[in-house]
């Protein structure tokens, strides 16, 4: 493996440690612009121009932080003297190379293939704050589906395609289990109210909640596709002709004439799909109960902080409270145990009666009964509240769902919304778990929706669709 510092200019970084950071950094995209706007040959002179139009902080650009030659005198007075010294630092530690036309003495700017990647990464980092959700399952869906009509000579192309995708899939999934870790571990070093839901809210529901979370569960579910992608593989990794056309075109792609090695990676890339899809389901639900945890555990830290308890109990927690903020902190706490140590002080209780001043002098030492028992009113109102969260859960579990629709079906393979008998409000909840459960691996039905008419079913509003079974589904597949 290469050195990345024989490659890299031992000052490459050197611009970013100072206090012109955000000059060098927007100078960077700026040439990184000019450079994929087409212009591979990008004058000194425009560099320079762009530099004063799109840099809107190159008249904070201060020099004590820079190094000049010695004997080296610059005038640093207007835009464009800082936009040439700018330019001559970034030559200087190796991120462009100047040419100089032999014919005109033009001096243009050369991106040598290191800064490329470089800036291309800095940029990617920067939009992927801003950039939709990519729809990865359906997407790789279409494709195979697609290509498993028509098996044309992008045959081998669909399928490293979907293998790329795939693994961009699992990333992504990784990627949200460690973001809501890291908003976890934020809300830990977190003490005050409208912080929490900043992050919650602003941040945690906008970039990854509403962005990739909400996407994977519902439009591009990987429950859904899941088995139609593993079917199509299958098929192709056992029909003779699928896999010799797909080690053809591998051989002519990549220039391999070892066609069984081509063979070798075609049947890798099937097996590491659908491995994917066939585990995948674990990973989701991971993120699931870590997307519940940090939750309930925003929840928790809002009541926490609001809490005005004016008991001991509600002071202790305040000390700990600030103790906490300030062990984050990185202050010295060692003065602030000490006074909390001064602060303590223990004392023995006594009493007086009409014989304590009269002799014989007796003492008396009260003796230990039982105490009354404190009743804990804040324990008492959660175990009330807990019984009634799983008396809730009970009525309106999974099994409960399917007793409904398999009572609806009566034995048929179909049924209508209108047909459904919606007796009461318990009927009413249970259709509308059924219908947000259509796409649960347990389902054994699927959802027509004929149009977009509503219904009125003994008193309730309902959308006008058709429940099938699946298994019918499946034996009309077999008899065409």
């Amino acid at each position: 493996m290469l050195n990345l510092f024989n490659i890299l200019p031992d000052n490459f970084f050197q611009i970013f440690s100072g206090k012109n950071r955000e000059v060098y950094a927007h100078s960077l995209l700026t040439l990184f612009d000019l450079f994929e706007n087409d212009e591979s040959l990008i004058s000194r002179a425009d560099f320079i121009k762009s530099l004063k139009d799109k840099n809107k902080d190159l008249d904070s650009f201060t020099f004590e932080d820079e190094e000049f030659e010695d004997g080296e005198e610059i005038i640093l007075d207007n835009l464009s003297s800082k936009a040439s010294f700018i330019c001559k630092r970034l030559e200087e530690t190796g991120w462009i190379d100047v040419a100089i036309d032999p014919d005109t003495l033009e001096e243009t700017l050369v991106l040598p293939t290191y800064s490329i990647t470089i800036l291309r990464a800095l940029k990617d980092v920067i939009i992927e704050e801003e950039s939709p959700y990519v729809s990865l399952v359906h997407s790789t869906y279409s494709e195979l589906k697609l290509e498993d009509e028509e098996r044309d000579e992008l045959f081998f192309t669909t399928l490293e395609r979907a293998y790329q995708t795939t693994r961009k899939l699992k990333l992504e999934l990784m990627t949200i289990t460690n973001s809501i870790r890291i908003y976890q571990n934020r809300l830990s070093k977190t003490f005050h109210t409208n912080k929490v839901l900043h992050d919650y809210f602003d941040l945690y529901k906008s970039k990854v909640s509403d962005r990739y979370y909400h996407p994977l569960k519902t439009f591009d579910s990987v429950a859904k596709f899941k088995r139609p992608i593993i079917k199509i593989l299958e098929k192709w990794i056992n029909d003779k002709d699928a896999r010799e056309k797909l080690v053809s075109q591998g051989s002519i792609i990549h220039h391999e004439t070892n066609k069984e090695k081509v063979e070798n990676d075609v049947i890798t890339m099937i097996n590491y799909i659908c491995d994917t899809y066939e585990t995948i389901n674990n990973l989701i639900s991971n993120i699931d109960k870590e997307n519940n945890l940090y939750t309930k555990s925003s929840a928790n830290k809002i009541l926490y902080l609001n809490n005005t308890d004016k008991t001991i109990k509600g002071h202790l927690e305040n000390i700990f409270k600030h103790y906490g903020q300030s062990l984050n902190s990185g202050r010295n706490l060692s003065r602030i145990l000490s006074q909390m140590q001064d602060c303590l002080y223990y004392y023995e209780q006594g009493y007086l009666d009409s014989r304590s001043v009269t002799l014989p002098l007796l003492r008396k030492y009260r003796e230990d009964g039982t105490p009354l028992s404190i009743v804990d009113f804040d324990e008492a109102s959660d175990i009330i509240m807990q019984n009634f969260l799983n008396e809730t859960l009970d009525n309106y579990s999974d099994e409960r769902v399917y007793e409904f629709m398999n009572s609806a079906f009566n034995g048929e393979s179909e049924v209508r919304s209108e047909d459904i008998p919606l007796l009461n409000h318990d009927a009413f909840v249970l259709l509308i778990l059924a219908t947000v459960k259509k796409d649960d691996p347990d389902c054994f039905y699927y959802i027509e929706y004929v149009d977009s008419n509503k219904i009125l079913n003994h008193g309730y509003i309902i959308p006008n669709f058709i429940f099938h079974k699946k298994d019918d589904l499946n034996v009309s597949k077999e008899d065409e």
